[in-house]
């Protein structure tokens, strides 16, 4: 599946995300405002490409390691327009909150930060949620 084709109905993305039908509900809900970012609805369903999954395995570390959720969603959107390779890591300052601050990072020996940073895996998470709907039974 093409990783801007929003072809997964929102019970495929809550299992895909890893979160329940209900949760994802809530999320979407309490985003209008910024819910294009992940997902699009058309003839009065809600659509989520492998793109729009990963968005939201990412900000859902991002919020766990201390953002809110509007900029974890904003962070994980800005570094997830093209699949990222396996070992790429996200690496943003504790301390931003801007959606372009962080970068990605990939075939690194262990970096020594001078400073407080988020690191997530996004490499892995994209893979991941590649691998999931892969295993989908879709349509």
């Amino acid at each position: 599946m093409a990783w801007t084709s929003r072809d997964l109905t929102v019970a495929e993305a809550a299992r895909v995300v890893g979160l329940s039908r209900a949760h994802l509900d809530v999320v979407v809900s309490r985003n209008r405002d910024i819910d294009v970012l992940f997902s699009e609805k058309k003839r009065g369903r809600r659509w989520f490409s492998p793109k729009d999954i990963a968005v939201l395995r990412t900000a859902v570390e991002l919020e766990r390691a201390g953002r809110n959720w509007t900029t974890a969603i904003a962070q994980a959107f800005e570094h997830l327009e093209h699949p990222p390779p396996p070992d790429a890591l996200l690496v943003v300052p504790v301390a931003s909150v801007s959606c372009t601050s962080g970068r990605m990072l990939t075939g690194l020996p262990d970096p020594v930060p001078s400073t407080s940073f988020i690191t997530i895996t996004i490499g892995a998470i994209a893979a991941a949620v590649q691998e999931a709907i892969d295993g989908l039974a879709i349509h």
